[in-house]
């Protein structure tokens, strides 16, 4: 098996961004990742006392899957977030309080009244704002994409999922991984900790490329299990830089 893809989400349900590699840290997420996310008007978020919160308290992709298309960079050391959709190229500088209203207010025009405001940028520091509060990158398996796409009928984009490590290989069974928890899985120089399997909502019905719902993997996976179950939660047990391309061993 080998590492294929690295992806990071730098705003919470806005966009995602490839990496070529990527240093993992012990007992943390994936850097950059989830780092912000914008709530709305009737969320719990308190940027006085800021915490992680449940994911019903930002805007997101289930709910407003045009967040799904923008294309999205992020500069850590500059806190500059750049956003492609279509022709048109923004730069948010999520460092000042200009930007960040900026963005607020660019997710707030493609929300609407989904989820009506005042929106804001919320931030944890040292904290990723993923769905659940365990510190860690998800883990995805390319041959159960595949069988997923066969079974839904249509070509499945990766970026539907959301996921940080995407692994792939001739021996890789599909759906292997979700036997997988409580084993040790080396990728590159880390090693994870193989979790507890990811249970899917409705933003995996959202097109990147359009921006709109097509092809809802749900009721497939549910044929599968009873419950949609796609990725695993891995946390990270020994850091360590990971490149696309890297050998991954379960042990």
């Amino acid at each position: 098996m080998h590492l294929a893809a690295i992806y990071r989400h730098p705003v919470k349900s806005l966009g995602s961004e490839p990496l070529k590699a990527v240093t993992l840290d012990a007992g943390a997420a994936l850097p950059g990742d989830r780092a912000y996310a914008v709530a709305h008007g009737q969320s719990a978020y308190d940027p006085e006392e800021p915490r992680w919160e449940r994911c019903a308290n930002f805007v997101r992709i289930a709910n407003v899957p045009a967040l799904a298309r923008p294309a999205v960079s992020y500069d850590p050391e500059s806190r500059v977030l750049t956003l492609a959709d279509g022709g048109a190229r923004a730069t948010y500088d999520l460092g000042s309080p200009t930007g960040r209203a900026d963005l607020a207010a660019w997710v707030a025009a493609v929300a609407g009244d989904v989820r009506p405001g005042p929106h804001a940028i919320a931030e944890v520091p040292g904290v990723s704002m993923t769905d659940a509060p365990e510190q860690a990158p998800s883990l995805m398996s390319l041959a159960s994409l595949r069988d997923l796409s066969a079974r839904v009928g249509a070509a499945l984009d990766p970026r539907r999922f959301r996921g940080n490590l995407w692994i792939d290989g001739d021996d890789l069974e599909p759906w292997a991984e979700l036997g997988w928890s409580g084993r040790t899985l080396r990728v590159g120089a880390a090693r994870l900790k193989v979790g507890e399997p990811i249970v899917r909502c409705l933003a995996t019905a959202a097109n990147p490329d359009t921006g709109g719902r097509s092809d809802n993997p749900l009721p497939a996976l549910k044929a599968i299990r009873d419950d949609p179950l796609f990725g695993m939660i891995a946390p990270v047990a020994a850091g360590g830089r990971v490149a696309v391309g890297d050998a991954v061993t379960l042990t």
